[in-house]
């Protein structure tokens, strides 16, 4: 299944549409509001994924290096907690997903925040030299349950597809993401002793659940009830970093920034 040549909308309808998509946002409170969660959430996973493949290249290079990286293990662990909490307490809060993000990001500011762990701490940052340090190995394996918190935070967004894009797409091209996603959830099948609540055991692995991720990203983009022009490009170029030719994953990994 190639992706390369999924196209969302004509050009000759962007200029348009994004002026109607402002006067629309102008007059809607509710529109901003879902817009700026949906960048965080982008935001957000470019960050974590990036960091984890910076952080592997690096463990992989300082083979017997004993620094220790407390406070970043610490800053992670944070995040992946606040995220945690959000997801416990969203089943007993009214309103919308949007609406309950904007309420908590009032008393928990650093929700959804990705702390900068790379040159955070070294071993000389450590004040009780008796305490067992956390090495980049260690801080990997943080970093990798916060991934699969982000994901189960991702798979708890029942945000349905709004009219505007309906409208705009009578393909959908929602449903091209979601036979995407259908056929990398095939990929997974045939590897055995994969968990869902586990971290994948080879890089190959570890590939298609970023891959399941990014669609996963995409699709919430696409529910946003009034899109821009530079959004619904970012999923075009997001979605064509992934080839699902033959049976295969081919997955470029490199971040691109979300368009706020």
């Amino acid at each position: 299944m190639g992706l390369r040549n999924l196209s969302f909308k004509k050009q000759d309808e962007h200029q348009e549409d994004s002026e109607n998509l402002q006067q629309a946002q102008e007059e809607s409170p509710s529109l901003n509001l879902e817009a700026a969660y949906v960048a965080q959430v982008c935001l957000s996973w470019e960050a974590l994924q990036c960091q984890y493949m910076q952080l592997s290249q690096q463990a992989s290079h300082q083979l017997g290096n004993d620094a220790s990286y407390r406070y970043a293990a610490q800053a992670i662990q944070h995040f992946q907690v606040l995220l945690q909490r959000f997801i416990e307490n969203e089943p007993f809060e009214q309103g919308s997903r949007m609406e309950i993000y904007a309420r908590a990001r009032v008393l928990l500011p650093k929700l959804l925040q990705v702390p900068k762990l790379l040159g955070m701490d070294q071993k000389e940052h450590v004040d009780d030299d008796s305490e067992e340090p956390i090495l980049a190995t260690d801080l990997i394996k943080v970093v990798e349950g916060s991934i699969l918190t982000f994901r189960l935070f991702l798979k708890m967004d029942k945000k349905k597809s709004g009219g505007f894009f309906r409208a705009h797409s009578p393909r959908s091209s929602l449903q091209q993401v979601q036979a995407s996603l259908d056929k990398v959830k095939e990929l997974f099948k045939k590897k055995q002793g994969w968990k869902k609540k586990t971290w994948p055991a080879t890089m190959e692995e570890v590939d298609l659940l970023f891959a399941l991720i990014d669609i996963k990203v995409i699709s919430r983009v696409l529910r946003v009830a009034q899109l821009t022009k530079e959004q619904l490009l970012w999923c075009e170029e997001k979605m064509s970093k992934l080839d699902l030719s033959d049976n295969k994953l081919c997955r470029v990994g490199s971040p691109l920034l979300f368009p706020c």
